[in-house]
């Protein structure tokens, strides 16, 4: 750059116009190469850092399984299963003695109150439906 009294030189330099023009001018980028992968910002993370699960939600990851079958969601399924499940706890609670056995039967007593609730709501869903 050229100083002149203490002051520096206009800097408008640079190009100005293009006096010859190629039609390769025109192709320095590649044409449909490899892109790059799209970023996308994960969620998740951060997500875990601001919004922390309280003790509820961690107790209930726990206990609930991964993966469970679909069918088992199914109202008529799921009752069957509890209705099969009592049985197989009270043969259990048979051949069981002492603190076993009354941890058994309690699971057996449980299973009778869902039992009852499922018979319940059975009874009011159709009793909504019929009008």
């Amino acid at each position: 750059m050229v100083e002149t009294r203490g002051r520096i030189a206009s800097l408008n330099v640079g190009v100005t116009e293009i006096n010859q023009w190629r039609a390769l001018d025109d192709q320095h980028l590649p044409q449909g190469g490899r892109t790059l992968p799209a970023f996308f910002p994960e969620v998740r993370p951060l997500d875990a850092i601001l919004r922390r699960e309280t003790l509820d939600e961690r107790l209930a990851a726990d206990v609930v399984p991964d993966e469970i079958s679909p069918e088992l969601l199914l109202p008529a399924v799921l009752s069957e299963t509890r209705k099969s499940l009592k049985k197989r706890l009270e043969e259990a609670a048979m051949r069981a003695t002492g603190r076993a056995r009354a941890d058994i039967l309690a699971g057996t007593s449980l299973l009778e109150t869902e039992m009852a609730l499922d018979e319940e709501i059975r009874e009011a869903l159709s009793a909504l439906l019929r009008g």
